[in-house]
């Protein structure tokens, strides 16, 4: 009676010798919340077996086989667990492992847009722990630094530029910035079209606004007859009492 006893339980140990961990991912596994990730164990050379599949104890009826998908839903620390059932009736061993499931990840991307060109472009964003960061942009810019500059602004480097960040399995949705550069050697000038010298406080000074920008400027003043009233250097505001009419 102990010789077919002993030839069983060879049989199942040597039945479930080649059974392994989970193959397609490293355990422990990170990924993020609403990904859909593939796992299995090598099957079994003699076929006929089913497997249970576990999360937290709990059993997932959604496959019996060597494989299962599952979405993650919730983020938290989960233990995944499968076991072998061989057509014999044997149990092989039980294989598990955590899977780290975080939170969505939300991601900011910042500049000091705008800016003069000939200055610097900074391109930030907040720090996100074992984070990998990728900025893409204009004429095929890229950088893997969390806060990226660009050096010497210009036309030519003005536009969208968009980051993402990875990090635990998860990555993040684009977030984008837009880049303006200005010209600002252009100067703020302005001559107005009249002015009233009456003494009320306003409009009293005919104020040429970056005239002083000018210091060769010749300024000539004519009638409504289009005859030349004045002429003069102005420097920076001109009132009916430093004006000497011709």
């Amino acid at each position: 009676m102990l010789k077919p006893f002993r030839y069983i339980l060879l049989f199942c140990i040597v039945l479930f010798s080649g059974f392994s961990a989970v193959a397609q991912v490293a355990m422990p596994d990170n990924v993020c919340i609403g990904a859909v990730k593939h796992y299995n164990v090598d099957p079994n050379l003699v076929s006929g077996s089913t497997y249970t599949w576990r999360i937290d104890g709990i059993t997932q009826i959604s496959s019996t086989i060597n494989e299962i998908d599952i979405i993650w839903n919730t983020a938290g620390t989960y233990l995944l667990e499968v076991q072998e059932l061989s057509v014999d009736g044997c149990i092989g061993p039980l294989i598990s492992g955590q899977v780290f499931v975080s939170a969505a990840l939300t991601i900011i991307a910042n500049s000091n847009s705008p800016v003069c060109a000939g200055s610097s472009i900074n391109l930030t964003a907040q720090a996100v722990p074992e984070g990998t960061y990728l900025w893409t942009g204009t004429n095929g810019y890229s950088s893997s630094d969390q806060n990226s500059v660009i050096f010497s602004a210009s036309d030519a480097v003005a536009g969208i530029y968009s980051l993402v960040v990875s990090t635990n399995g998860c990555t993040s949705a684009p977030s984008s910035v837009t880049i303006i550069v200005n010209d600002c050697d252009v100067v703020d000038f302005n001559i107005p079209e009249g002015f009233s010298p009456n003494g009320d406080g306003i409009n009293d000074l005919f104020v040429i606004r970056g005239i002083e920008n000018y210091p060769d400027n010749k300024f000539v003043i004519f009638n409504r007859w289009v005859i030349k009233c004045s002429k003069q250097v102005l420097t920076k505001t001109l009132g009916m009492a430093n004006v000497q009419l011709d």
